[in-house]
């Protein structure tokens, strides 16, 4: 199992579970001469690799009636880590997913960080400002940069609050050493995704 490749793929890049990242911009398919299992969210990408022998997309071996009809394959494999957690990828957007003896509950989609800040600078100049991330969220803001930082961040660490008790929270993704300060007993775990892959590919004995 240990020597199995696998790929997360991306609307940018190529994922390997042995630490490479390739842009989809530049791969060549006739670089992977292996078999590699993996999964995709990019369209143009899956349907190129679906003739191609030595890749195996793992979208087919999962139980797809455990999760909604338009749910990303990434985030479908992060909650198959796990038995109960709250799960949270903080990427360009941040999705928060909750797990219970193995079933997705439910999950929602935040903006990401770098969304955010963007959302605040396109409506004026003067609310380009970086996020404050040593807030006391516990105090309401007295300067542009701590009500930027609370509004951004505030309700979405009161939703985390409210769907995480009695599970761990498993943070992944660029931001994760970002959020995960923020909320108390969270843990980083940046191979979710191939953490899930790895057990789908134990449970249907995928060779």
């Amino acid at each position: 199992m240990n020597n199995k490749l696998l790929c997360d793929i991306g609307n940018t890049n190529f994922s390997f579970s042995d630490g490479k990242k390739i842009s989809v911009e530049y791969f060549d398919i006739a670089s992977i001469k292996e078999k590699v299992y993996y999964i995709s969210v990019n369209d143009y990408w899956e349907k190129r690799l679906s003739m191609q022998e030595n890749w195996i997309n793992l979208r087919a071996h999962l139980d797809m009636s455990k999760y909604y009809k338009t749910m990303g394959i990434d985030r479908m494999m992060a909650c198959e880590a796990k038995e109960n957690a709250l799960i949270i990828d903080a990427g360009s957007a941040i999705t928060v997913d909750l797990v219970k003896d193995f079933k997705h509950i439910g999950g929602f989609i935040y903006p990401g960080l770098r969304a955010l800040e963007k959302c605040f600078k396109d409506i004026s100049p003067a609310l380009d400002i970086s996020f404050n991330f040593d807030i006391d969220l516990d105090k309401m803001p007295k300067n542009t940069k701590d009500a930027l930082s609370y509004g951004a961040i505030a309700p979405l660490l009161s939703h985390i609050r409210e769907i995480s008790k009695n599970v761990p929270v498993l943070i992944t993704g660029g931001d994760a050493s970002t959020i995960a300060p923020l909320i108390p007993n969270a843990k980083i775990e940046h191979d979710l995704v191939f953490m899930g892959m790895k057990k789908i590919l134990e449970g249907k004995k995928i060779c």
